[in-house]
Protein backbone atom coordinates (compact mmCIF):
# COMPACT_ATOMS: atom_id res chain seq x y z
CA UNK A 1 0.00 0.00 0.00
CA UNK A 2 1.35 3.92 -1.34
CA UNK A 3 1.69 5.60 2.23
CA UNK A 4 0.19 8.71 1.67
CA UNK A 5 2.80 12.09 1.49
CA UNK A 6 3.41 14.37 4.28
CA UNK A 7 4.12 17.96 3.45
CA UNK A 8 7.01 19.34 5.22
CA UNK A 9 7.70 22.85 5.94
CA UNK A 10 9.78 23.09 2.80
CA UNK A 11 6.47 21.98 0.62
CA UNK A 12 4.26 24.69 2.01
CA UNK A 13 7.13 27.24 1.22
CA UNK A 14 7.68 26.45 -2.09
CA UNK A 15 3.31 25.49 -2.21
CA UNK A 16 3.26 29.53 -1.56
CA UNK A 17 5.99 30.69 -3.99
CA UNK A 18 4.24 29.19 -6.08
CA UNK A 19 0.97 31.27 -5.24
CA UNK A 20 2.92 34.33 -5.84
CA UNK A 21 2.53 33.64 -9.21
CA UNK A 22 -1.41 33.33 -9.78
CA UNK A 23 -2.78 36.70 -9.38
CA UNK A 24 0.05 38.99 -10.44
CA UNK A 25 1.91 36.66 -12.88
CA UNK A 26 0.46 37.96 -15.62
CA UNK A 27 0.63 41.75 -14.62
CA UNK A 28 4.03 41.80 -12.53
CA UNK A 29 5.07 44.00 -15.83
CA UNK A 30 2.39 46.50 -15.80
CA UNK A 31 4.25 49.67 -14.30
CA UNK A 32 6.58 49.49 -17.23
CA UNK A 33 3.17 49.69 -19.24
CA UNK A 34 3.64 53.57 -20.07
CA UNK A 35 6.96 52.97 -21.18
CA UNK A 36 5.76 49.85 -23.60
CA UNK A 37 3.27 52.53 -24.93
CA UNK A 38 6.35 55.24 -25.54
CA UNK A 39 8.06 52.39 -27.01
CA UNK A 40 5.13 51.32 -29.50
CA UNK A 41 4.16 55.05 -30.25
CA UNK A 42 1.96 53.70 -32.98
CA UNK A 43 0.06 51.03 -31.22
CA UNK A 44 -3.13 51.92 -28.79
CA UNK A 45 -3.39 52.14 -25.32
CA UNK A 46 -5.87 49.34 -25.63
CA UNK A 47 -3.17 46.90 -27.40
CA UNK A 48 -0.73 47.85 -25.30
CA UNK A 49 -3.02 47.12 -22.21
CA UNK A 50 -3.42 43.55 -23.69
CA UNK A 51 -0.22 42.85 -22.82
CA UNK A 52 -0.92 42.46 -18.99
CA UNK A 53 -4.51 40.94 -19.70
CA UNK A 54 -4.12 38.64 -22.94
CA UNK A 55 -2.89 36.36 -20.06
CA UNK A 56 -5.86 36.18 -18.23
CA UNK A 57 -7.44 35.26 -21.43
CA UNK A 58 -5.41 31.72 -22.04
CA UNK A 59 -6.30 31.11 -18.30
CA UNK A 60 -9.86 31.60 -19.08
CA UNK A 61 -9.52 29.50 -22.04
CA UNK A 62 -7.32 26.24 -20.43
CA UNK A 63 -8.53 26.43 -16.81
CA UNK A 64 -10.82 24.07 -16.86
CA UNK A 65 -8.97 21.64 -19.48
CA UNK A 66 -5.57 21.89 -17.38
CA UNK A 67 -7.31 21.41 -14.43
CA UNK A 68 -9.03 17.99 -15.15
CA UNK A 69 -5.83 17.39 -16.71
CA UNK A 70 -4.36 17.50 -13.96
CA UNK A 71 -7.00 15.16 -11.91
CA UNK A 72 -6.07 12.50 -14.87
CA UNK A 73 -2.14 12.47 -14.53
CA UNK A 74 -1.39 13.61 -11.87
CA UNK A 75 -1.08 17.56 -9.97
CA UNK A 76 2.87 17.77 -9.78
CA UNK A 77 3.73 16.46 -13.41
CA UNK A 78 1.11 19.25 -14.65
CA UNK A 79 2.91 22.61 -12.07
CA UNK A 80 6.54 21.51 -13.00
CA UNK A 81 5.44 21.75 -16.98
CA UNK A 82 3.60 24.96 -15.73
CA UNK A 83 6.54 26.85 -13.93
CA UNK A 84 8.48 25.63 -16.97
CA UNK A 85 6.29 27.47 -19.00
CA UNK A 86 5.81 30.48 -17.10
CA UNK A 87 10.02 30.94 -16.77
CA UNK A 88 10.34 30.77 -20.76
CA UNK A 89 7.38 32.67 -21.94
CA UNK A 90 7.28 35.28 -19.30
CA UNK A 91 11.18 36.02 -19.94
CA UNK A 92 10.23 36.22 -23.90
CA UNK A 93 9.43 39.84 -23.84
CA UNK A 94 13.15 40.87 -23.07
CA UNK A 95 14.14 39.42 -26.21
CA UNK A 96 11.35 39.90 -28.54
CA UNK A 97 11.57 43.11 -30.47
CA UNK A 98 7.63 42.79 -31.97
CA UNK A 99 4.98 43.74 -30.00
CA UNK A 100 2.78 41.26 -31.41
CA UNK A 101 5.55 38.29 -30.61
CA UNK A 102 5.28 39.46 -27.04
CA UNK A 103 1.79 39.30 -27.33
CA UNK A 104 1.79 35.80 -28.12
CA UNK A 105 4.35 35.36 -25.46
CA UNK A 106 2.14 36.41 -23.05
CA UNK A 107 -0.64 33.48 -24.43
CA UNK A 108 1.93 31.05 -23.65
CA UNK A 109 2.45 32.56 -20.07
CA UNK A 110 -0.97 32.54 -19.53
CA UNK A 111 -1.15 28.53 -19.93
CA UNK A 112 1.59 28.48 -17.53
CA UNK A 113 -0.33 30.20 -14.82
CA UNK A 114 -3.29 28.38 -15.51
CA UNK A 115 -1.16 25.19 -14.58
CA UNK A 116 0.05 26.79 -11.61
CA UNK A 117 -3.27 27.88 -10.45
CA UNK A 118 -5.07 24.83 -10.72
CA UNK A 119 -2.66 22.67 -9.54
CA UNK A 120 -1.31 24.76 -6.05
CA UNK A 121 -5.42 25.28 -5.62
CA UNK A 122 -6.05 21.40 -5.45
CA UNK A 123 -2.86 20.23 -3.91
CA UNK A 124 -3.28 22.21 -0.67
CA UNK A 125 -6.70 20.40 0.15
CA UNK A 126 -5.27 17.69 -0.88
CA UNK A 127 -2.08 17.54 1.64
CA UNK A 128 -4.04 19.95 4.67
CA UNK A 129 -7.03 18.98 6.51
CA UNK A 130 -9.35 21.05 8.40
CA UNK A 131 -7.72 24.20 10.31
CA UNK A 132 -4.59 23.99 9.30
CA UNK A 133 -6.33 23.67 5.07
CA UNK A 134 -7.90 27.15 6.56
CA UNK A 135 -5.09 28.62 7.68
CA UNK A 136 -2.64 27.34 4.61
CA UNK A 137 -5.45 28.84 2.31
CA UNK A 138 -4.85 32.05 4.29
CA UNK A 139 -1.17 31.67 3.73
CA UNK A 140 -1.73 31.13 0.09
CA UNK A 141 -3.83 34.71 -0.22
CA UNK A 142 -1.00 36.29 1.90
CA UNK A 143 1.58 34.69 -0.54
CA UNK A 144 -0.91 36.30 -3.62
CA UNK A 145 -0.25 39.57 -1.91
CA UNK A 146 2.94 39.23 -1.32
CA UNK A 147 3.63 38.25 -4.82
CA UNK A 148 2.18 41.58 -5.71
CA UNK A 149 4.36 43.50 -3.52
CA UNK A 150 7.61 41.46 -4.79
CA UNK A 151 6.54 41.50 -8.39
CA UNK A 152 5.23 45.44 -8.63
CA UNK A 153 7.55 47.03 -6.96
CA UNK A 154 10.64 45.11 -8.65
CA UNK A 155 8.79 45.77 -11.65
CA UNK A 156 8.78 49.55 -11.07
CA UNK A 157 12.66 49.28 -10.15
CA UNK A 158 13.41 47.31 -13.61
CA UNK A 159 11.13 49.77 -15.20
CA UNK A 160 13.86 52.14 -14.13
CA UNK A 161 15.98 50.49 -16.43
CA UNK A 162 14.22 49.69 -18.91
CA UNK A 163 10.53 48.89 -19.89
CA UNK A 164 12.49 45.00 -21.16
CA UNK A 165 13.83 44.42 -17.87
CA UNK A 166 10.55 43.88 -15.85
CA UNK A 167 10.35 40.54 -18.20
CA UNK A 168 13.49 39.08 -16.41
CA UNK A 169 11.21 39.26 -13.33
CA UNK A 170 10.00 35.38 -14.44
CA UNK A 171 13.52 34.46 -13.56
CA UNK A 172 12.02 33.59 -10.05
CA UNK A 173 10.37 30.34 -11.91
CA UNK A 174 13.84 28.83 -12.01
CA UNK A 175 14.06 28.50 -8.25
CA UNK A 176 10.24 27.66 -7.77
CA UNK A 177 10.64 24.77 -10.52
CA UNK A 178 13.56 23.78 -7.95
CA UNK A 179 11.84 23.71 -5.28
CA UNK A 180 9.08 21.78 -6.84
CA UNK A 181 11.02 19.10 -7.61
CA UNK A 182 12.84 18.86 -4.34
CA UNK A 183 9.78 18.94 -1.93
CA UNK A 184 6.26 17.85 -3.59
CA UNK A 185 5.22 14.29 -4.42
CA UNK A 186 1.80 13.24 -6.18
CA UNK A 187 -0.71 13.06 -2.92
CA UNK A 188 -2.50 9.60 -3.03
CA UNK A 189 -6.01 8.96 -2.52
CA UNK A 190 -7.09 6.82 0.27
CA UNK A 191 -9.15 3.65 -0.74
CA UNK A 192 -12.03 5.31 0.55
CA UNK A 193 -12.15 8.24 -1.67
CA UNK A 194 -10.78 6.15 -4.43
CA UNK A 195 -14.38 4.43 -4.58
CA UNK A 196 -15.96 7.76 -5.18
CA UNK A 197 -15.04 8.08 -8.56
CA UNK A 198 -17.22 4.35 -8.95
CA UNK A 199 -20.03 5.80 -6.91
CA UNK A 200 -23.11 8.30 -7.56
CA UNK A 201 -20.99 11.74 -6.35
CA UNK A 202 -20.52 13.66 -8.85
CA UNK A 203 -18.54 17.14 -9.82
CA UNK A 204 -21.24 19.88 -7.84
CA UNK A 205 -21.11 22.60 -10.62
CA UNK A 206 -24.68 23.63 -9.04
CA UNK A 207 -23.12 24.89 -5.41
CA UNK A 208 -19.79 25.84 -7.15
CA UNK A 209 -21.61 28.13 -9.72
CA UNK A 210 -22.09 30.75 -7.09
CA UNK A 211 -18.76 30.98 -6.24
CA UNK A 212 -17.53 31.24 -9.16
CA UNK A 213 -19.37 34.37 -9.88
CA UNK A 214 -18.37 36.00 -6.78
CA UNK A 215 -14.58 35.57 -8.13
CA UNK A 216 -15.33 36.43 -10.94
CA UNK A 217 -17.01 39.98 -9.68
CA UNK A 218 -14.09 40.54 -7.51
CA UNK A 219 -11.98 40.08 -9.48
CA UNK A 220 -12.73 41.99 -12.20
CA UNK A 221 -12.99 44.84 -9.59
CA UNK A 222 -9.20 44.25 -8.67
CA UNK A 223 -8.15 43.94 -11.93
CA UNK A 224 -8.65 47.61 -12.49
CA UNK A 225 -5.21 48.38 -9.94
CA UNK A 226 -2.85 46.86 -12.52
CA UNK A 227 -4.31 47.94 -15.63
CA UNK A 228 -5.01 51.16 -14.99
CA UNK A 229 -3.43 52.15 -11.33
CA UNK A 230 0.01 53.36 -13.46
CA UNK A 231 -2.24 55.63 -16.14
CA UNK A 232 -4.02 57.35 -12.56
CA UNK A 233 -0.49 57.72 -10.72
CA UNK A 234 0.75 59.37 -14.11
CA UNK A 235 -1.96 62.27 -14.10
CA UNK A 236 -1.36 63.07 -10.39
CA UNK A 237 0.88 65.84 -9.54
CA UNK A 238 1.70 64.52 -6.20
CA UNK A 239 3.25 61.03 -7.48
CA UNK A 240 6.35 62.98 -9.29
CA UNK A 241 7.63 63.50 -5.81
CA UNK A 242 10.23 60.22 -7.01
CA UNK A 243 10.85 62.06 -10.22
CA UNK A 244 8.73 62.65 -13.21
CA UNK A 245 9.11 58.44 -14.28
CA UNK A 246 5.73 57.43 -12.02
CA UNK A 247 6.42 54.09 -12.66
CA UNK A 248 8.49 53.43 -9.58
CA UNK A 249 6.08 55.27 -7.33
CA UNK A 250 3.20 52.91 -9.54
CA UNK A 251 4.92 50.00 -7.93
CA UNK A 252 5.32 51.14 -4.61
CA UNK A 253 1.69 51.71 -4.18
CA UNK A 254 0.50 48.19 -6.04
CA UNK A 255 3.13 46.62 -3.49
CA UNK A 256 1.57 48.38 -0.75
CA UNK A 257 -1.94 47.10 -1.62
CA UNK A 258 -0.38 43.16 -1.85
CA UNK A 259 1.07 43.97 1.81
CA UNK A 260 -1.77 44.65 2.98
CA UNK A 261 -3.52 41.49 1.38
CA UNK A 262 -0.75 39.36 3.08
CA UNK A 263 -1.42 40.72 6.56
CA UNK A 264 -5.13 39.91 6.07
CA UNK A 265 -4.02 36.66 4.47
CA UNK A 266 -2.12 35.32 7.32
CA UNK A 267 -4.69 36.25 9.67
CA UNK A 268 -7.36 34.60 7.75
CA UNK A 269 -7.81 31.26 9.75
CA UNK A 270 -9.27 32.80 12.42
CA UNK A 271 -11.12 34.79 10.17
CA UNK A 272 -12.67 32.09 8.71
CA UNK A 273 -13.90 30.25 11.89
CA UNK A 274 -15.84 33.49 13.34
CA UNK A 275 -17.58 34.56 10.67
CA UNK A 276 -19.88 33.05 7.89
CA UNK A 277 -18.73 33.23 4.20
CA UNK A 278 -21.19 35.48 3.40
CA UNK A 279 -19.96 38.20 5.85
CA UNK A 280 -16.36 38.19 4.48
CA UNK A 281 -17.66 38.41 1.00
CA UNK A 282 -19.58 41.11 1.94
CA UNK A 283 -17.05 43.08 3.70
CA UNK A 284 -14.86 42.08 0.05
CA UNK A 285 -17.07 44.29 -1.62
CA UNK A 286 -17.35 47.26 1.03
CA UNK A 287 -13.71 47.22 1.16
CA UNK A 288 -13.38 47.36 -2.57
CA UNK A 289 -16.32 50.04 -2.19
CA UNK A 290 -14.27 52.62 0.18
CA UNK A 291 -10.95 51.77 -1.99
CA UNK A 292 -11.71 53.00 -5.32
CA UNK A 293 -14.34 55.80 -4.28
CA UNK A 294 -11.40 57.16 -2.42
CA UNK A 295 -9.11 56.68 -4.93
CA UNK A 296 -11.56 58.56 -7.23
CA UNK A 297 -11.42 61.54 -4.78
CA UNK A 298 -7.39 61.08 -4.16
CA UNK A 299 -5.41 64.67 -4.78
CA UNK A 300 -2.92 63.37 -1.96
CA UNK A 301 -0.40 60.70 -1.29
CA UNK A 302 -1.99 60.00 1.93
CA UNK A 303 -5.23 58.80 0.45
CA UNK A 304 -3.57 56.64 -2.23
CA UNK A 305 -2.55 55.27 0.60
CA UNK A 306 -5.44 54.50 2.17
CA UNK A 307 -7.53 53.23 -0.65
CA UNK A 308 -4.83 50.62 -2.08
CA UNK A 309 -4.71 49.01 1.50
CA UNK A 310 -8.47 48.77 1.64
CA UNK A 311 -8.40 47.46 -2.00
CA UNK A 312 -5.44 44.99 -0.83
CA UNK A 313 -7.51 44.19 2.09
CA UNK A 314 -10.75 43.25 0.26
CA UNK A 315 -8.85 41.08 -2.17
CA UNK A 316 -6.79 39.21 0.76
CA UNK A 317 -10.02 38.11 1.93
CA UNK A 318 -11.50 37.32 -1.58
CA UNK A 319 -9.58 34.53 -2.22
CA UNK A 320 -9.27 32.30 0.29
CA UNK A 321 -12.93 32.39 0.98
CA UNK A 322 -13.75 30.90 -2.50
CA UNK A 323 -10.78 28.60 -2.51
CA UNK A 324 -12.42 27.23 1.15
CA UNK A 325 -15.84 27.55 -0.15
CA UNK A 326 -14.44 25.09 -2.97
CA UNK A 327 -12.66 22.87 -0.91
CA UNK A 328 -15.41 22.13 1.37
CA UNK A 329 -18.25 20.96 -1.40
CA UNK A 330 -15.98 19.57 -3.75
CA UNK A 331 -14.65 15.92 -3.17
CA UNK A 332 -10.66 15.58 -3.51
CA UNK A 333 -11.21 13.30 -6.80
CA UNK A 334 -12.70 16.41 -8.47
CA UNK A 335 -10.28 19.15 -7.11
CA UNK A 336 -8.16 19.60 -9.77
CA UNK A 337 -11.48 20.68 -12.03
CA UNK A 338 -12.42 22.62 -9.24
CA UNK A 339 -9.39 24.48 -9.06
CA UNK A 340 -9.67 24.91 -13.12
CA UNK A 341 -13.20 26.54 -12.71
CA UNK A 342 -11.62 28.45 -9.74
CA UNK A 343 -8.74 29.90 -11.94
CA UNK A 344 -11.36 30.44 -15.26
CA UNK A 345 -13.70 32.64 -13.05
CA UNK A 346 -10.64 35.02 -11.60
CA UNK A 347 -9.17 35.27 -15.00
CA UNK A 348 -12.15 35.89 -17.20
CA UNK A 349 -12.74 38.74 -14.55
CA UNK A 350 -9.40 40.23 -14.88
CA UNK A 351 -10.29 40.02 -18.64
CA UNK A 352 -13.60 41.21 -18.49
CA UNK A 353 -12.64 44.11 -16.51
CA UNK A 354 -10.35 45.66 -19.42
CA UNK A 355 -13.34 45.64 -21.69
CA UNK A 356 -15.75 46.96 -18.74
CA UNK A 357 -12.78 49.77 -18.34
CA UNK A 358 -13.32 51.20 -21.96
CA UNK A 359 -17.16 52.46 -21.78
CA UNK A 360 -16.95 53.61 -18.44
CA UNK A 361 -13.76 55.79 -18.75
CA UNK A 362 -15.75 57.38 -21.89
CA UNK A 363 -18.50 58.09 -19.99
CA UNK A 364 -16.54 59.37 -17.06
CA UNK A 365 -13.87 60.52 -19.09
CA UNK A 366 -11.13 60.74 -16.19
CA UNK A 367 -9.36 57.82 -14.45
CA UNK A 368 -10.77 59.43 -10.83
CA UNK A 369 -14.53 59.30 -12.40
CA UNK A 370 -13.71 55.63 -13.76
CA UNK A 371 -12.60 54.78 -9.78
CA UNK A 372 -15.10 56.52 -8.61
CA UNK A 373 -18.21 54.34 -10.73
CA UNK A 374 -16.34 51.20 -10.58
CA UNK A 375 -16.54 52.08 -6.40
CA UNK A 376 -20.23 52.35 -6.38
CA UNK A 377 -20.83 49.14 -8.24
CA UNK A 378 -18.86 47.59 -5.75
CA UNK A 379 -21.34 49.02 -2.70
CA UNK A 380 -24.18 47.60 -5.00
CA UNK A 381 -22.60 44.06 -5.56
CA UNK A 382 -21.64 43.77 -1.66
CA UNK A 383 -25.81 44.03 -0.80
CA UNK A 384 -26.86 40.22 -1.92
CA UNK A 385 -23.99 39.26 0.01
CA UNK A 386 -25.14 41.24 3.27
CA UNK A 387 -28.67 40.16 2.97
CA UNK A 388 -27.36 36.67 2.77
CA UNK A 389 -25.61 37.06 6.01
CA UNK A 390 -28.99 38.28 7.69
CA UNK A 391 -30.54 35.62 6.60
CA UNK A 392 -28.27 32.59 7.65
CA UNK A 393 -27.14 34.91 10.96
CA UNK A 394 -29.27 32.60 13.03
CA UNK A 395 -27.96 28.65 11.99
CA UNK A 396 -24.60 30.40 11.93
CA UNK A 397 -25.48 31.34 16.15
CA UNK A 398 -27.29 28.11 16.96
CA UNK A 399 -23.95 25.89 16.89
CA UNK A 400 -22.33 28.14 19.29
CA UNK A 401 -25.63 28.04 21.46
CA UNK A 402 -25.84 24.43 21.61
CA UNK A 403 -22.37 24.24 22.69
CA UNK A 404 -22.21 26.69 25.33
CA UNK A 405 -25.51 24.61 26.42
CA UNK A 406 -23.05 21.06 26.49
Amino acid sequence: MTRPFKPTKWTLLFLLLSAMMILMGGAAIAPALPLISEAFPDAPDSLISLIVTLPSLAIALTGIFIGALSDRIGKIKVLVASVAIFTIAGCSGYFLTSLYAILIGRVILGIGIAGITCTTSSLIPCYYEGITRARVLGYQAAAMGFGVLILEMSGGLLAGISWRATFLIYLIGIVILAGVLLTMKEPVLLKNERNTVASDEKFPITPLLLGYITLFLGSMLFFLMPTKFPYFIATLDAARILGENTALTSGLFLGVMGCAASIIGIFYGRLTWRFHRYTILALTFILFGVGYCSLGLATSLAVVAFAVICIGLGNGILMPTILTWIAAITPKQFLGRASGGFSVSLNIGQFTSTLAIVPVIAIAGTYSNMFLAFGCAAFVLALPYIFAMIKVKDKVTLPQTVKIEN
